[in-house]
């Protein structure tokens, strides 16, 4: 799935919806990290979630965690960890979700700091 840039104009957002975006873009930049890194068959990924503090890991191989990002609005998050009031659950695996930011100030944050080239 290939995602174009989001369209609709940022409205007044809550600043705790701001706050969990740029958690979750942080979150995105250290597995981005960890991936140029790697030389093992499962490295460990963070937690994607907009909860501050959170620890939590998951061991993914580097095809299953580029599957996640094909798209700038998609992140890896621990079950539970989903947040209903800024994105939707689009895929469910055993040990990690996919969500993906709705057409919001919050994917409008997720496009302007993905450094991937879309094509």
């Amino acid at each position: 799935m290939t995602s174009s840039k989001p369209t609709s104009s940022p409205g007044e957002q809550a600043p705790w919806k701001r706050r969990a975006a740029a958690a979750e873009i942080n979150g995105r930049r250290v597995n981005e990290a960890i991936e140029r890194g790697t030389g093992g068959p499962a490295p460990v990924f963070v937690c994607e979630c907009g909860n501050l503090g959170c620890s939590e890991t998951v061991a993914l191989t580097i095809s299953a965690y580029e599957e996640v990002r094909s798209g700038f609005e998609r992140f890896l998050v621990v079950p539970g960890h989903e947040i209903e009031e800024i994105e939707d659950v689009v895929e469910r695996h055993g040990s990690y979700l996919v969500v993906a930011k709705r057409n919001d100030e919050a994917a409008q944050m997720a496009y302007a700091t993905d450094d991937r080239d879309d094509g």
